[in-house]
């Protein structure tokens, strides 16, 4: 038997492509774009380029900060009051100027009916053509359970549009990519407005050089290229599709890494 298994994993590898790419994602014209960031920062380091790339193309685009911010009780009291305002900032690089402050416990996030009421409630008012939000396969734990609900949302709510998981703590199984080459200024000076995060680790340095690593999934040009890469959430894959698998993956691997 387990030599029919394995020879049966052989036949399936031996048909695999020798090397299949996340296929480009051209930022829409004039749309409506929601993005829901777990902490102030999230947005900049997961699709900061690409916000500001449809910015440019005159997209309307609204940012949802789901905590307050106040990183578990290890940041000082005023740290909520602070990143709010870096928040602001930042997104003023990218053209923002539209953003919303939930202002759940930061580390201690637990979905409930009235959270995803908010979310139906946003979704609903707004009606965004694109959607993006953390992965479920995210090391930080606010991510995943962010990401998982508003996924549950999304897949429920009637209105045509598209969604898009970002990474940062995680890589991704990535299916799409998004060439922020010619803005990849603009996400490094706005990554620069969160000075209380930075004071704590150089998610500056770690950001763009995983920009420089998703570049690698572009058409070779001139010189060094820059990416943001992205899974497009299924419609109706709750419970067989790649966000279901990535989230079983995840508790997966916190076993592994426990033992």
């Amino acid at each position: 038997m387990k030599q029919f298994i394995a020879k049966l994993q052989q036949t399936k590898i031996a048909q695999l492509e020798l090397c299949p790419l996340p296929t480009p994602l051209i930022p829409i014209q004039n749309g409506k774009v929601l993005v829901f960031a777990p902490h102030p920062d999230d947005e900049v380091l997961g699709c900061g380029g690409t916000l500001a790339l449809l910015r440019q193309k005159e997209c309307a685009v609204k940012v949802i900060f789901v905590t307050d911010g106040a990183g578990a009780g290890s940041l000082d009291a005023d740290a909520p009051i602070i990143r709010r305002k870096e928040a602001a900032e930042s997104l003023a690089v990218l053209g923002i100027n539209d953003m919303e402050f939930l202002a759940e416990p930061d580390g201690g996030f637990r979905n409930s009916s009235r959270f995803e009421s908010k979310i139906d409630t946003l979704l609903n008012q707004f009606n965004p053509d694109w959607l993006f939000l953390p992965s479920v396969l995210d090391y930080h734990r606010d991510h995943v359970a962010i990401g998982h609900a508003v996924l549950a949302c999304w897949q429920r709510w009637k209105a045509p549009s598209r969604a898009f998981i970002y990474e940062i703590w995680s890589p991704l199984p990535a299916t799409r990519v998004v060439d922020i080459t010619r803005v990849i200024n603009l996400k490094k000076q706005a990554i620069s407005c969160y000075a209380l995060p930075l004071l704590h680790c150089d998610y500056l340095s770690a950001i763009i050089g995983l920009a420089s690593y998703r570049g690698l999934f572009l058409p070779k040009g001139v010189g060094e290229n820059y990416a943001e890469a992205f899974v497009e959430a299924e419609k109706n894959g709750s419970f067989g599709g790649l966000q279901y698998r990535m989230l079983k993956l995840r508790i997966y691997l916190e076993g592994l890494l426990k033992s």
